[in-house]
């Protein structure tokens, strides 16, 4: 690689945080650009583009991207919050790199690589990671390379149907695991809720219920918090340990906002993740962790993709 600056560039509906890696795998330079779905694209990637050649020489680039690419061409495919779609970025930065090597993957992928490298999965060859936020991200890491599959594509756990006559999923299907295990599922339990605790808990934070406010009603023993938290740590055990059966890794890291719940959600999820896996006394069962790099995850992750694309 030419000398220069390794860069690790994360693109979110809100900003773009854009920072220098150091070769220790510190983020030693950054910048935030703001963004919004109404600037156009390539307005946006001129931009961007220039913020990252304003930090210096530039030994090489990588971008986390909130959308499936089109394997090969690496073509985004609907970046929702960014309103872009059918989008050709690496055609367009080139326009503003030249001859940079610039690398690109999922959001989720980068942030699952920033762990490995530098966070919860630093000493582990292989490692299954999964953001309960929104909905439910995912990503494998094998042999310390980003498996994507043969399609190119990578994973969507969060599609993953666990209840064959459960609920609908915003992706057409029924029973998906995010439909049960996300933030959002959390969110609207809560809100449905007939709990006295919930509801005023809502009802002070101007009527819109979030995640935290299960895990705060249980620690005060609230039974519906009780038995809403059962059942969400019941599926998401469903799901990882579905996913132990397919991938085997040596750890699992949680990211996202509920893994900011801490002994309340893991120390239960491992239990019951150990339960669902097959003769763990005899093979073992991964350990279940949060995700230590927060927002510079996805940063990390952007600058060190050439270390890890398959």
């Amino acid at each position: 690689m030419a000398a220069g600056k390794r860069i690790g560039v994360d693109l979110g509906g809100m900003s773009v945080k854009i920072g220098v890696v150091s070769e220790d795998n510190q983020i030693v330079e950054r910048v935030t650009l703001p963004m919004n779905r109404n600037k156009p694209f390539k307005e946006a990637v001129k931009e961007i583009a220039e913020a990252v050649l304003a930090m210096g020489a530039v030994a090489s680039v990588g971008f986390g991207i909130p959308s499936t690419l089109i394997p090969g061409s690496q073509v985004i495919i609907h970046a929702n919050n960014l309103g872009w779609k059918h989008c050709d970025i690496r055609k367009e930065l080139k326009k503003y790199m030249g001859e940079t090597p610039v690398y690109l993957a999922n959001d989720a992928d980068c942030a699952a690589v920033g762990e490995l490298i530098h966070g919860a999965a630093k000493k582990v060859k292989s490692c299954l990671m999964l953001t309960l936020g929104t909905g439910i991200g995912g990503s494998y890491i094998h042999n310390g390379k980003l498996f994507l599959g043969g399609n190119g594509i990578g994973l969507e756990p969060g599609h993953m149907v666990i209840h064959d006559h459960g609920k609908p999923c915003s992706c057409g299907k029924i029973g998906c695991l995010e439909t049960y295990a996300s933030a959002t599922s959390l969110m609207e339990e809560a809100e449905r809720s007939n709990s006295p605790v919930l509801q005023r808990m809502i009802s002070e934070n101007q009527g819109r219920p979030n995640a935290k406010m299960v895990f705060d009603a249980s620690a005060m023993n609230d039974p519906a918090a009780n038995l809403i938290l059962e059942e969400y740590i019941r599926h998401l055990a469903i799901g990882i340990s579905n996913l132990i059966a397919v991938f085997g890794p040596e750890r699992v890291v949680i990211g996202g906002g509920v893994s900011a719940a801490g002994d309340q959600l893991f120390i239960p999820l491992q239990k019951a993740v150990y339960k669902m896996v097959d003769e763990p006394e005899l093979v073992g069962c991964p350990d279940i962790v949060p995700a230590i790099l927060g927002n510079d995850a996805g940063i990390i992750g952007a600058a060190m993709l050439d270390k890890v694309m398959m």
